[in-house]
């Protein structure tokens, strides 16, 4: 598997902020911080009232460390109710009203309502800028040709990034996400020919490798010129990763990004998702625009190297409506910058990023989405799964639908038994609970090809009268 040419080397951004060490990068946050709380102190009566609050008057902030211990967190539900109260953008705005371009909004995923952001001009070039910096170092060259697995347009954040970044580094984009179907997609890449990159959700990488092994093209062999596959949005095994780097013939790299990061806050480099000796790889954080923090999410106090935590994000260069010590709700390992083997910028793990609202409790553990995808994906035979949780005569019980991969229809009466003993092994391994596992067809699986909510709890159903 060749490697990728070293983007530091091809960057002189890139190769400044490589050199610069932590006193000298942390230096830079604290004097982007200090602007943007004096701005947010005169433009923003949102922001205005919580430094008051904290006795943060003036928004004079002294220190990296006041800062992170004295200014208010938010939450989704306090800019929701800001935005309700003064519509459309709250009261949160650093400019005046008529600066304001773009809006962007959250998706609604979480079912609490979608934040709404202003975006001014400056605002959108970093839109691009923040969406061109990590393919730029996942390998996208000017005249390359990629294609854009995520839906265009509307108004997400994600629906704008794509295309600036494409256009900014030179490349040649193709947006094919949303209504063209898979197998359109793939017509189009052979129709197409020399194509060196793609970006898609996690999941739907997923399902492009497994539409394309059904219909008896070896993606590697159909597209050899494949130098980059850049995934987010989703958490994975590593046997899955290897297993796409093994399909393609290229490494796979990741971002981290949000509407509140108005763009990617992280990404890999040229090692990719699967680091050295087999270990979960790195997405270094762009410290230089973001103030990312892992905290733990009942204390609010930082987590120790290796734990996880919840990530709180402040922008240090939005204009509009930016984010302040903002909670995203999302879990993330820290991997602080003296452990990452050179550069001064954190860390978070790759392919373990999680919402803490998608953690379930079961029969007293602690249970994360992942650990099932870990034990599921580790076996290549299968394509996709759903899980289950509810109540039964007063009995917590979980059901794992497995469907074998469409490439992998010939498998044997006695493999399938295999298969699905196999699977509830290492659930058990990973988890410590047996569970219910069943094989259904593949075709019961239809309809969350871009990005995946394998797991309903259905437990209060089974309270119900």
């Amino acid at each position: 598997m060749g490697a990728l040419a070293d983007p530091f080397a091809a960057s002189p951004l890139l190769r400044r902020l490589a050199g610069i060490d932590r006193a000298g990068l942390e230096a830079h946050q604290l004097r982007r911080v200090q602007a943007l709380c004096e701005r947010l102190y005169a433009k923003s009566a949102f922001y205005r009232a919580k430094m008051d609050a904290a006795g943060l008057a003036g928004g004079t902030i002294d220190s990296l460390d006041r800062f992170t211990k004295a200014f208010p967190t938010s939450a989704k539900a306090d800019f929701l109710a800001d935005q309700k109260e003064a519509p459309p953008f709250g009261t949160r705005l650093g400019v005046d009203r008529s600066e304001v371009v773009h809006i962007s909004m959250t998706s609604g995923t979480s079912g609490q309502g979608q934040e709404i952001y202003g975006r001014t001009q400056r605002d959108l070039h970093m839109l691009g800028y923040l969406h061109a910096l990590p393919w730029f170092m996942a390998g996208l060259r000017q005249g390359d040709t990629a294609i854009n697995c995520v839906p265009a347009g509307g108004m997400t954040t994600g629906g704008w990034g794509p295309g600036e970044a494409i256009r900014i580094l030179g490349a040649t984009g193709f947006h094919v996400g949303g209504a063209t179907s898979t197998e359109s997609k793939i017509d189009l890449m052979l129709k197409l020919g020399g194509i060196q990159f793609i970006y898609a959700s996690t999941n739907y990488l997923h399902t492009l490798t497994e539409a394309l092994l059904a219909r008896g093209i070896v993606p590697r062999e159909a597209f050899p010129d494949m130098h980059g596959l850049f995934i987010a949005a989703e958490g994975y095994p590593l046997e899955w990763a290897a297993k796409i780097e093994e399909h393609w013939g290229c490494r796979l790299q990741e971002g981290y990004g949000s509407t509140q990061l108005n763009g990617f806050g992280g990404s890999t480099a040229a090692a990719g998702v699967v680091g050295q000796n087999g270990a979960r790889g790195l997405i270094r954080l762009f410290e230089w625009e973001h103030l990312i923090e892992i905290v733990d999410p009942v204390s609010g106090l930082p987590v120790a190297p290796g734990e996880v935590g919840e990530m709180v994000v402040t922008n240090l260069s939005v204009e509009g409506s930016p984010a302040v010590r903002f909670r995203t709700g999302d879990a993330a390992r820290l991997v602080p910058w003296q452990a990452c083997g050179g550069g001064a910028w954190n860390a978070i793990e790759c392919g373990t990023i999680g919402r803490f609202d998608d953690m379930m409790k079961i029969r007293g553990n602690n249970i994360w989405p992942s650990m099932f995808d870990a034990a599921v994906f580790a076996h290549p035979e299968i394509g996709e799964y759903k899980g289950r949780v509810f109540t039964r005569d007063g009995k917590t019980e979980v059901e794992v639908r497995i469907a074998v991969a469409d490439h992998q229809t010939g498998l044997s009466d006695e493999e399938r038994a295999r298969l699905v003993g196999s699977v509830r092994s290492a659930i058990k391994e990973r988890s410590n609970m047996w569970v219910d596992v069943l094989e259904v067809p593949r075709t019961d699986f239809q309809g969350f090809a871009y990005k995946a909510r394998r797991w309903v709890d259905e437990r209060q159903d089974g309270y119900r009268l």
